[in-house]
Protein backbone atom coordinates (compact mmCIF):
# COMPACT_ATOMS: atom_id res chain seq x y z
CA UNK A 1 0.00 0.00 0.00
CA UNK A 2 1.00 3.59 -0.82
CA UNK A 3 0.91 6.57 1.34
CA UNK A 4 -1.24 9.59 -0.30
CA UNK A 5 2.06 12.16 -0.20
CA UNK A 6 1.18 15.52 -1.76
CA UNK A 7 4.09 17.55 -3.28
CA UNK A 8 6.19 17.61 -6.41
CA UNK A 9 8.55 14.91 -7.50
CA UNK A 10 12.41 15.73 -8.20
CA UNK A 11 11.84 15.16 -11.48
CA UNK A 12 8.95 17.46 -11.89
CA UNK A 13 11.17 19.97 -9.86
CA UNK A 14 14.03 19.77 -12.42
CA UNK A 15 11.88 20.44 -14.97
CA UNK A 16 10.43 23.53 -14.57
CA UNK A 17 14.28 24.90 -13.39
CA UNK A 18 15.42 23.96 -16.57
CA UNK A 19 12.58 25.84 -18.36
CA UNK A 20 12.96 28.54 -16.13
CA UNK A 21 16.64 28.47 -16.79
CA UNK A 22 15.91 28.42 -20.49
CA UNK A 23 13.19 31.10 -21.30
CA UNK A 24 15.67 33.61 -18.99
CA UNK A 25 18.89 32.61 -21.31
CA UNK A 26 16.20 33.83 -24.02
CA UNK A 27 15.18 36.46 -22.78
CA UNK A 28 17.25 38.39 -20.40
CA UNK A 29 19.83 39.74 -23.61
CA UNK A 30 16.68 41.08 -25.54
CA UNK A 31 15.40 43.04 -22.25
CA UNK A 32 18.69 44.47 -21.97
CA UNK A 33 18.78 45.63 -25.42
CA UNK A 34 15.71 47.47 -25.62
CA UNK A 35 16.85 50.13 -22.64
CA UNK A 36 19.52 50.96 -24.53
CA UNK A 37 17.59 50.88 -28.00
CA UNK A 38 15.16 53.61 -25.81
CA UNK A 39 18.12 55.54 -25.21
CA UNK A 40 19.56 55.74 -28.58
CA UNK A 41 16.23 57.08 -29.48
CA UNK A 42 16.47 59.82 -27.35
CA UNK A 43 19.97 60.80 -28.20
CA UNK A 44 18.18 61.29 -31.78
CA UNK A 45 15.98 63.45 -29.96
CA UNK A 46 18.66 65.65 -29.15
CA UNK A 47 20.27 65.69 -32.07
CA UNK A 48 17.17 67.48 -33.51
CA UNK A 49 16.93 69.63 -31.04
CA UNK A 50 20.52 71.14 -31.22
CA UNK A 51 19.60 70.93 -35.00
CA UNK A 52 16.95 73.05 -34.93
CA UNK A 53 18.92 75.77 -32.27
CA UNK A 54 21.81 75.54 -35.07
CA UNK A 55 19.55 76.26 -37.78
CA UNK A 56 18.11 79.06 -35.66
CA UNK A 57 21.61 80.57 -35.32
CA UNK A 58 22.29 80.48 -38.61
CA UNK A 59 18.89 82.37 -39.67
CA UNK A 60 20.13 85.12 -37.50
CA UNK A 61 24.04 84.79 -37.88
CA UNK A 62 23.78 84.00 -41.40
CA UNK A 63 26.76 81.32 -40.69
CA UNK A 64 26.82 78.30 -38.84
CA UNK A 65 28.98 77.83 -35.91
CA UNK A 66 32.39 77.08 -36.88
CA UNK A 67 35.16 74.37 -35.86
CA UNK A 68 34.97 70.43 -36.18
CA UNK A 69 34.66 67.60 -33.47
CA UNK A 70 32.75 70.09 -31.22
CA UNK A 71 31.09 68.37 -28.41
CA UNK A 72 27.34 68.86 -27.98
CA UNK A 73 28.44 70.90 -24.99
CA UNK A 74 30.77 73.30 -26.26
CA UNK A 75 28.59 73.74 -29.30
CA UNK A 76 25.58 74.84 -26.50
CA UNK A 77 27.83 76.69 -24.41
CA UNK A 78 30.21 78.53 -26.67
CA UNK A 79 27.03 79.38 -29.97
CA UNK A 80 23.19 77.74 -29.22
CA UNK A 81 22.86 79.34 -25.25
CA UNK A 82 24.49 83.03 -25.08
CA UNK A 83 21.99 83.74 -28.08
CA UNK A 84 19.21 81.69 -26.90
CA UNK A 85 19.03 79.41 -29.28
CA UNK A 86 18.68 76.61 -26.62
CA UNK A 87 18.42 77.00 -23.03
CA UNK A 88 20.82 74.66 -21.73
CA UNK A 89 22.85 71.79 -22.43
CA UNK A 90 20.61 69.01 -22.91
CA UNK A 91 20.64 66.05 -20.76
CA UNK A 92 22.72 62.80 -21.84
CA UNK A 93 20.38 60.04 -21.78
CA UNK A 94 23.05 57.63 -20.88
CA UNK A 95 24.16 59.25 -17.79
CA UNK A 96 21.03 61.51 -17.02
CA UNK A 97 23.20 64.26 -16.36
CA UNK A 98 23.62 67.14 -18.93
CA UNK A 99 26.05 66.51 -21.84
CA UNK A 100 30.36 66.95 -20.95
CA UNK A 101 33.09 67.25 -23.21
CA UNK A 102 34.43 63.68 -21.61
CA UNK A 103 31.05 61.73 -22.99
CA UNK A 104 31.20 58.82 -24.68
CA UNK A 105 28.04 56.99 -24.24
CA UNK A 106 25.80 58.88 -26.13
CA UNK A 107 27.95 61.07 -27.47
CA UNK A 108 27.00 63.95 -30.49
CA UNK A 109 29.76 65.56 -31.88
CA UNK A 110 29.23 68.64 -34.61
CA UNK A 111 31.51 69.55 -37.31
CA UNK A 112 31.76 72.20 -39.97
CA UNK A 113 33.56 72.26 -43.39
CA UNK A 114 34.60 75.57 -44.17
CA UNK A 115 34.91 74.61 -47.94
CA UNK A 116 31.13 73.62 -48.64
CA UNK A 117 29.89 75.52 -45.52
CA UNK A 118 27.71 72.36 -44.70
CA UNK A 119 27.77 71.01 -41.18
CA UNK A 120 26.93 67.15 -39.81
CA UNK A 121 26.16 66.52 -36.17
CA UNK A 122 27.17 63.04 -35.44
CA UNK A 123 25.25 60.52 -32.45
CA UNK A 124 26.74 57.62 -31.09
CA UNK A 125 25.28 55.04 -28.87
CA UNK A 126 26.64 53.49 -25.54
CA UNK A 127 30.03 52.49 -26.35
CA UNK A 128 30.29 56.09 -27.98
CA UNK A 129 32.04 53.91 -31.17
CA UNK A 130 28.56 53.02 -33.16
CA UNK A 131 27.07 55.85 -35.22
CA UNK A 132 22.91 56.24 -34.21
CA UNK A 133 22.44 58.81 -36.47
CA UNK A 134 24.00 61.68 -38.35
CA UNK A 135 22.31 64.93 -39.42
CA UNK A 136 23.44 67.57 -41.99
CA UNK A 137 22.25 70.90 -43.46
CA UNK A 138 23.36 69.05 -47.45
Amino acid sequence: MRSKRRGFTLVEILVVIAIIGLLSAFMVPKLLGVQDRGKDTAVKSVMHSVQLAIEAYHMENEVYPMGSDITVAALCENYLMPGNYISAVPKNPFTGKPYTAGDAPGKILYQYDDNSGNYTLTGYNRSGRGKVLELNNM
